[in-house]
Protein backbone atom coordinates (compact mmCIF):
# COMPACT_ATOMS: atom_id res chain seq x y z
CA UNK A 1 0.00 0.00 0.00
CA UNK A 2 1.38 3.49 -0.77
CA UNK A 3 2.74 5.53 1.80
CA UNK A 4 1.40 8.85 0.27
CA UNK A 5 -1.79 8.22 1.30
CA UNK A 6 -1.95 9.67 5.43
CA UNK A 7 -1.55 6.36 7.91
CA UNK A 8 -4.42 6.39 10.55
CA UNK A 9 -3.63 3.93 12.79
CA UNK A 10 -7.17 2.65 15.03
CA UNK A 11 -6.50 1.45 18.57
CA UNK A 12 -9.48 -0.47 19.71
CA UNK A 13 -10.16 -3.11 22.13
CA UNK A 14 -11.18 -6.21 19.73
CA UNK A 15 -13.17 -6.55 16.56
CA UNK A 16 -16.28 -8.02 18.19
CA UNK A 17 -19.56 -8.58 16.65
CA UNK A 18 -20.98 -5.28 17.65
CA UNK A 19 -21.56 -1.65 16.53
CA UNK A 20 -19.01 0.38 16.99
CA UNK A 21 -16.38 -2.29 15.88
CA UNK A 22 -19.08 -2.29 12.30
CA UNK A 23 -19.01 1.52 12.46
CA UNK A 24 -15.33 1.65 12.40
CA UNK A 25 -14.98 -1.33 9.61
CA UNK A 26 -17.42 0.73 7.09
CA UNK A 27 -15.40 3.68 7.66
CA UNK A 28 -12.28 2.21 6.74
CA UNK A 29 -13.57 1.10 3.55
CA UNK A 30 -15.17 3.55 2.33
CA UNK A 31 -11.97 5.80 2.39
CA UNK A 32 -9.15 3.08 2.10
CA UNK A 33 -8.50 5.49 -1.75
CA UNK A 34 -7.71 8.11 0.71
CA UNK A 35 -5.73 7.28 3.97
CA UNK A 36 -3.84 4.09 4.76
CA UNK A 37 -5.49 2.12 7.39
CA UNK A 38 -4.06 -0.34 9.79
CA UNK A 39 -5.90 -1.53 13.16
CA UNK A 40 -4.00 -2.16 16.50
CA UNK A 41 -6.13 -4.48 18.60
CA UNK A 42 -5.73 -4.49 22.23
CA UNK A 43 -6.50 -8.29 22.83
CA UNK A 44 -7.49 -10.61 20.67
CA UNK A 45 -8.06 -9.95 17.16
CA UNK A 46 -11.94 -11.16 17.19
CA UNK A 47 -14.23 -12.19 14.75
CA UNK A 48 -14.96 -9.44 12.37
CA UNK A 49 -10.43 -9.02 11.58
CA UNK A 50 -11.63 -11.31 8.50
CA UNK A 51 -14.10 -8.52 7.18
CA UNK A 52 -10.78 -6.17 7.56
CA UNK A 53 -8.44 -8.65 6.42
CA UNK A 54 -10.50 -9.06 3.75
CA UNK A 55 -10.37 -4.92 2.77
CA UNK A 56 -6.78 -4.77 2.77
CA UNK A 57 -6.52 -3.72 6.04
CA UNK A 58 -3.44 -5.27 8.30
CA UNK A 59 -4.76 -6.00 11.93
CA UNK A 60 -2.62 -6.49 14.91
CA UNK A 61 -3.63 -7.74 18.27
CA UNK A 62 -1.41 -7.40 21.09
CA UNK A 63 -2.88 -9.60 23.60
CA UNK A 64 -2.92 -7.49 26.50
CA UNK A 65 -3.65 -9.28 29.47
CA UNK A 66 -6.87 -8.56 31.92
CA UNK A 67 -5.91 -5.49 34.13
CA UNK A 68 -2.21 -3.55 33.73
CA UNK A 69 -0.03 -4.82 31.32
CA UNK A 70 2.91 -3.03 30.81
CA UNK A 71 4.46 -4.59 28.05
CA UNK A 72 1.32 -4.39 25.77
CA UNK A 73 1.86 -0.84 25.93
CA UNK A 74 5.49 -1.32 24.87
CA UNK A 75 4.64 -3.06 22.32
CA UNK A 76 2.12 -0.60 21.09
CA UNK A 77 4.04 2.23 21.33
CA UNK A 78 7.00 0.31 19.38
CA UNK A 79 4.75 -0.33 16.75
CA UNK A 80 3.65 3.44 16.60
CA UNK A 81 7.18 4.15 16.39
CA UNK A 82 7.81 1.84 13.07
CA UNK A 83 4.42 3.11 11.42
CA UNK A 84 4.56 6.63 12.25
CA UNK A 85 0.84 7.53 11.53
CA UNK A 86 -0.11 10.72 11.15
CA UNK A 87 -3.58 10.20 12.97
CA UNK A 88 -4.53 7.35 15.84
CA UNK A 89 -7.59 6.93 16.15
CA UNK A 90 -9.02 4.92 19.41
CA UNK A 91 -12.52 3.55 20.45
CA UNK A 92 -14.55 4.10 24.14
CA UNK A 93 -12.95 3.75 27.30
CA UNK A 94 -10.63 1.00 27.11
CA UNK A 95 -8.85 3.08 25.26
CA UNK A 96 -8.60 6.31 25.90
CA UNK A 97 -5.04 5.81 28.00
CA UNK A 98 -3.18 4.90 24.32
CA UNK A 99 -3.56 8.62 24.03
CA UNK A 100 -0.33 9.02 26.37
CA UNK A 101 1.37 6.28 24.70
CA UNK A 102 0.80 7.57 21.20
CA UNK A 103 2.09 10.70 22.44
CA UNK A 104 5.23 9.65 23.62
CA UNK A 105 6.20 7.46 19.74
CA UNK A 106 5.36 11.06 18.45
CA UNK A 107 1.79 10.94 17.25
CA UNK A 108 1.01 14.46 16.94
CA UNK A 109 -2.83 14.10 16.33
CA UNK A 110 -5.09 12.02 17.95
CA UNK A 111 -8.99 11.38 17.84
CA UNK A 112 -10.80 9.63 20.42
CA UNK A 113 -14.15 8.58 19.88
CA UNK A 114 -17.40 7.41 22.39
CA UNK A 115 -19.71 5.31 20.90
CA UNK A 116 -21.26 4.51 24.29
CA UNK A 117 -21.25 3.60 27.86
CA UNK A 118 -21.14 0.17 29.08
CA UNK A 119 -23.35 -1.20 32.22
CA UNK A 120 -21.27 -0.61 34.80
CA UNK A 121 -21.29 3.26 34.26
CA UNK A 122 -24.34 3.23 32.27
CA UNK A 123 -24.99 7.18 33.35
CA UNK A 124 -21.40 8.26 33.12
CA UNK A 125 -21.16 8.99 36.90
CA UNK A 126 -18.27 6.57 37.14
CA UNK A 127 -15.28 8.89 39.15
CA UNK A 128 -12.17 6.68 38.02
CA UNK A 129 -13.89 7.44 34.39
CA UNK A 130 -14.44 10.89 34.38
CA UNK A 131 -11.71 11.75 35.82
CA UNK A 132 -9.22 9.92 33.53
CA UNK A 133 -11.30 11.31 30.67
CA UNK A 134 -10.55 14.67 31.98
CA UNK A 135 -7.25 14.02 32.89
CA UNK A 136 -6.57 12.38 29.08
CA UNK A 137 -7.93 15.37 27.14
CA UNK A 138 -4.70 17.42 26.95
CA UNK A 139 -3.43 14.72 24.93
CA UNK A 140 -6.54 14.11 22.70
CA UNK A 141 -6.90 16.43 19.84
CA UNK A 142 -10.46 15.88 19.15
CA UNK A 143 -13.14 13.79 20.76
CA UNK A 144 -15.59 12.27 18.70
CA UNK A 145 -19.93 11.45 20.66
CA UNK A 146 -22.06 9.83 18.19
CA UNK A 147 -24.79 11.16 20.06
CA UNK A 148 -25.93 14.55 20.78
CA UNK A 149 -26.55 13.39 24.12
CA UNK A 150 -22.86 12.11 24.63
CA UNK A 151 -21.77 15.61 22.97
CA UNK A 152 -23.75 17.45 25.58
CA UNK A 153 -22.15 15.16 28.32
CA UNK A 154 -18.85 15.82 27.18
CA UNK A 155 -19.02 19.62 27.24
CA UNK A 156 -21.66 20.06 30.68
CA UNK A 157 -20.84 17.15 32.74
CA UNK A 158 -17.53 16.02 31.98
CA UNK A 159 -16.16 20.25 31.20
CA UNK A 160 -14.04 18.88 28.08
CA UNK A 161 -13.06 21.68 25.81
CA UNK A 162 -15.86 22.76 23.16
CA UNK A 163 -13.76 22.97 20.10
CA UNK A 164 -12.06 19.78 21.16
CA UNK A 165 -15.83 17.74 20.34
CA UNK A 166 -16.75 16.85 17.11
CA UNK A 167 -20.58 15.21 16.30
CA UNK A 168 -20.52 12.61 13.70
CA UNK A 169 -23.38 10.50 14.60
CA UNK A 170 -23.65 6.86 13.28
CA UNK A 171 -24.38 5.96 9.87
CA UNK A 172 -25.87 2.92 7.44
CA UNK A 173 -26.24 1.94 4.06
CA UNK A 174 -29.83 2.29 2.89
CA UNK A 175 -29.50 0.96 -0.08
CA UNK A 176 -29.09 -2.34 1.98
CA UNK A 177 -31.07 -1.86 4.61
CA UNK A 178 -34.75 -1.67 3.14
CA UNK A 179 -38.23 -3.03 3.38
CA UNK A 180 -38.59 -6.22 1.34
CA UNK A 181 -38.97 -10.19 1.16
CA UNK A 182 -38.95 -11.82 4.89
CA UNK A 183 -36.60 -14.73 5.83
CA UNK A 184 -39.96 -16.75 6.28
CA UNK A 185 -40.62 -15.69 2.77
CA UNK A 186 -37.37 -17.63 1.78
CA UNK A 187 -36.95 -20.05 4.14
CA UNK A 188 -37.89 -20.93 7.43
CA UNK A 189 -37.93 -18.22 10.17
CA UNK A 190 -36.97 -20.57 12.68
CA UNK A 191 -39.65 -24.10 13.20
CA UNK A 192 -42.04 -21.44 13.75
CA UNK A 193 -45.62 -21.13 12.52
CA UNK A 194 -46.48 -18.53 9.64
CA UNK A 195 -49.31 -16.93 11.51
CA UNK A 196 -46.42 -15.89 14.71
CA UNK A 197 -45.84 -12.21 15.20
CA UNK A 198 -42.41 -12.27 15.82
CA UNK A 199 -40.40 -9.57 18.08
CA UNK A 200 -37.15 -9.40 17.31
CA UNK A 201 -33.55 -7.35 18.20
CA UNK A 202 -30.00 -7.81 17.37
CA UNK A 203 -26.86 -6.66 19.49
CA UNK A 204 -23.90 -7.78 21.06
CA UNK A 205 -25.15 -10.47 23.74
CA UNK A 206 -24.01 -7.60 26.97
CA UNK A 207 -25.31 -6.51 30.18
CA UNK A 208 -25.62 -2.90 28.57
CA UNK A 209 -28.02 -4.15 26.20
CA UNK A 210 -31.22 -5.29 28.51
CA UNK A 211 -31.79 -8.47 26.48
CA UNK A 212 -33.08 -9.79 30.39
CA UNK A 213 -35.41 -7.08 30.46
CA UNK A 214 -36.75 -7.91 27.44
CA UNK A 215 -36.97 -11.29 27.51
CA UNK A 216 -38.85 -10.77 31.05
CA UNK A 217 -41.26 -8.39 28.65
CA UNK A 218 -41.71 -11.21 26.19
CA UNK A 219 -42.67 -13.51 29.19
CA UNK A 220 -45.69 -11.21 30.25
CA UNK A 221 -46.77 -10.97 26.58
CA UNK A 222 -46.66 -14.45 25.29
CA UNK A 223 -48.37 -15.83 28.76
CA UNK A 224 -51.52 -13.58 28.07
CA UNK A 225 -51.28 -13.37 23.93
CA UNK A 226 -54.45 -15.16 21.61
CA UNK A 227 -52.24 -15.57 18.76
CA UNK A 228 -48.46 -17.02 18.96
CA UNK A 229 -45.70 -14.74 19.74
CA UNK A 230 -42.23 -15.74 18.94
CA UNK A 231 -39.06 -13.36 19.90
CA UNK A 232 -35.37 -13.66 18.31
CA UNK A 233 -32.40 -12.23 19.89
CA UNK A 234 -29.75 -11.78 16.95
CA UNK A 235 -25.93 -11.56 18.02
CA UNK A 236 -23.61 -13.63 20.16
CA UNK A 237 -21.46 -12.48 23.59
CA UNK A 238 -20.88 -13.03 27.18
CA UNK A 239 -24.60 -13.33 28.41
CA UNK A 240 -25.47 -15.68 25.71
CA UNK A 241 -25.43 -18.47 28.34
CA UNK A 242 -27.25 -16.45 31.31
CA UNK A 243 -29.55 -15.46 28.91
CA UNK A 244 -30.06 -18.85 27.70
CA UNK A 245 -30.59 -20.21 31.32
CA UNK A 246 -33.29 -17.51 31.59
CA UNK A 247 -35.62 -18.47 28.72
CA UNK A 248 -35.37 -22.17 30.30
CA UNK A 249 -36.40 -20.92 33.80
CA UNK A 250 -39.36 -19.17 32.21
CA UNK A 251 -40.58 -22.67 30.06
CA UNK A 252 -39.94 -20.43 26.29
CA UNK A 253 -37.28 -22.65 24.47
CA UNK A 254 -40.00 -22.88 21.92
CA UNK A 255 -40.67 -19.55 21.93
CA UNK A 256 -37.41 -17.94 22.07
CA UNK A 257 -34.53 -18.31 19.48
CA UNK A 258 -30.95 -17.17 20.31
CA UNK A 259 -30.02 -17.02 16.40
CA UNK A 260 -26.10 -16.30 17.35
CA UNK A 261 -24.28 -13.84 14.57
CA UNK A 262 -25.68 -13.44 11.27
CA UNK A 263 -24.80 -12.34 8.11
CA UNK A 264 -28.46 -11.89 6.45
CA UNK A 265 -29.79 -9.21 9.02
CA UNK A 266 -31.54 -7.11 6.38
CA UNK A 267 -33.74 -10.43 5.61
CA UNK A 268 -34.19 -10.99 9.41
CA UNK A 269 -35.25 -7.35 10.18
CA UNK A 270 -38.18 -7.51 7.80
CA UNK A 271 -39.41 -10.62 9.25
CA UNK A 272 -39.84 -8.33 12.97
CA UNK A 273 -43.77 -7.11 13.44
CA UNK A 274 -41.61 -4.89 16.39
CA UNK A 275 -37.89 -3.96 16.60
CA UNK A 276 -37.00 -3.72 20.38
CA UNK A 277 -33.95 -1.38 21.80
CA UNK A 278 -33.95 -2.29 25.62
CA UNK A 279 -30.68 -1.17 26.28
CA UNK A 280 -29.21 0.70 29.60
CA UNK A 281 -26.83 2.81 27.83
CA UNK A 282 -26.93 3.72 24.47
CA UNK A 283 -24.97 6.26 21.98
CA UNK A 284 -26.73 5.57 18.50
CA UNK A 285 -27.83 2.33 17.91
CA UNK A 286 -26.19 0.94 14.53
CA UNK A 287 -28.92 -2.20 14.83
CA UNK A 288 -31.72 0.12 15.32
CA UNK A 289 -30.33 2.62 12.37
CA UNK A 290 -30.93 -0.73 10.37
CA UNK A 291 -34.13 -1.49 11.71
CA UNK A 292 -35.54 1.64 11.50
CA UNK A 293 -34.26 1.90 7.80
CA UNK A 294 -36.48 -1.52 7.39
CA UNK A 295 -39.24 -0.17 8.16
CA UNK A 296 -39.83 -1.93 11.47
CA UNK A 297 -41.88 0.12 14.39
CA UNK A 298 -39.92 0.43 17.14
CA UNK A 299 -39.81 0.20 20.78
CA UNK A 300 -36.66 1.70 22.73
CA UNK A 301 -36.03 2.83 26.31
CA UNK A 302 -35.56 6.36 26.71
CA UNK A 303 -31.47 6.27 27.38
CA UNK A 304 -28.64 7.75 25.47
CA UNK A 305 -29.04 8.92 22.05
CA UNK A 306 -32.21 6.89 21.76
CA UNK A 307 -34.64 9.90 21.81
CA UNK A 308 -32.22 11.78 19.03
CA UNK A 309 -33.38 8.72 16.73
CA UNK A 310 -37.24 7.94 18.00
CA UNK A 311 -39.37 11.25 18.54
CA UNK A 312 -42.21 9.48 20.70
CA UNK A 313 -45.34 8.10 18.56
CA UNK A 314 -44.10 9.77 15.47
CA UNK A 315 -41.01 6.48 14.36
CA UNK A 316 -41.67 5.07 17.53
CA UNK A 317 -42.76 4.21 21.05
CA UNK A 318 -39.93 4.90 24.13
CA UNK A 319 -40.17 3.09 27.57
CA UNK A 320 -38.07 3.65 30.59
CA UNK A 321 -35.09 1.08 30.89
CA UNK A 322 -35.36 -1.52 33.36
CA UNK A 323 -38.99 -1.72 33.05
CA UNK A 324 -40.45 -5.25 31.33
CA UNK A 325 -44.01 -4.06 32.25
CA UNK A 326 -44.10 -1.06 30.42
CA UNK A 327 -42.01 -2.43 27.79
CA UNK A 328 -44.30 -5.21 27.17
CA UNK A 329 -47.54 -2.77 27.17
CA UNK A 330 -45.67 -1.10 24.16
CA UNK A 331 -44.98 -3.86 22.03
CA UNK A 332 -48.75 -5.09 22.72
CA UNK A 333 -50.20 -1.79 21.73
CA UNK A 334 -47.76 -1.81 18.20
CA UNK A 335 -48.83 -5.70 17.63
CA UNK A 336 -52.48 -4.35 18.23
CA UNK A 337 -52.65 -1.48 15.97
CA UNK A 338 -50.82 -2.99 12.89
CA UNK A 339 -52.42 0.14 10.77
CA UNK A 340 -49.99 2.47 13.17
CA UNK A 341 -47.53 0.36 13.34
CA UNK A 342 -47.00 0.85 9.71
CA UNK A 343 -47.03 4.35 9.77
CA UNK A 344 -44.66 4.47 12.50
CA UNK A 345 -42.01 2.45 10.49
CA UNK A 346 -42.33 4.72 7.31
CA UNK A 347 -41.68 7.60 8.91
CA UNK A 348 -38.56 6.09 10.58
CA UNK A 349 -37.59 5.06 7.14
CA UNK A 350 -37.42 8.83 6.20
CA UNK A 351 -36.21 9.55 9.45
CA UNK A 352 -32.90 7.39 8.68
CA UNK A 353 -32.48 7.93 4.85
CA UNK A 354 -32.52 12.06 5.70
CA UNK A 355 -29.77 12.32 8.94
CA UNK A 356 -28.31 8.68 9.22
CA UNK A 357 -26.83 7.96 6.06
CA UNK A 358 -23.57 5.90 6.21
CA UNK A 359 -22.12 8.87 3.40
CA UNK A 360 -23.02 11.97 5.82
CA UNK A 361 -20.67 9.93 8.41
CA UNK A 362 -17.82 9.01 6.56
CA UNK A 363 -17.54 12.57 5.02
CA UNK A 364 -17.89 13.70 8.88
CA UNK A 365 -14.78 11.83 9.60
CA UNK A 366 -12.97 13.09 6.21
CA UNK A 367 -13.40 16.52 7.14
CA UNK A 368 -12.62 16.04 10.82
CA UNK A 369 -9.32 13.82 9.70
CA UNK A 370 -8.01 16.06 7.04
CA UNK A 371 -8.68 19.43 9.35
CA UNK A 372 -6.27 17.84 11.65
CA UNK A 373 -3.96 17.22 9.20
CA UNK A 374 -4.14 20.31 7.44
CA UNK A 375 -3.24 21.66 11.15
Amino acid sequence: MSHRRPRIVHVIDRLALGGMESVALTLIERTAEVYDHHIVCLRDAGPQAERAEAAGVSVTALDKQPGKDPRAYLRLRSMLRSLAPAVVHTYNIGTLDVAIWARSAGVRRIVHAEHGRDAADPDGRNRKYRWLRRLMAPFISAFVPVSGDLAQWMRADLGLPADKIHLIRNGIDTTRFKAGPALRESGSFAPWPAEARVIGTIGRLDPVKGFDTLISAFAQLHARSAVPLRLVIIGDGPERDALAAQVRSLGLEEAVWLAGARDDTPTLLNGMAVYVCASIAEGIALTMLEAMACERPIVATRVGGNPELVDDGTHGLLVPSGAPAAMAEAIETLLAEPDRAAALGAAARTRIVADFSVAAMVAGYRRLYDDLLLN
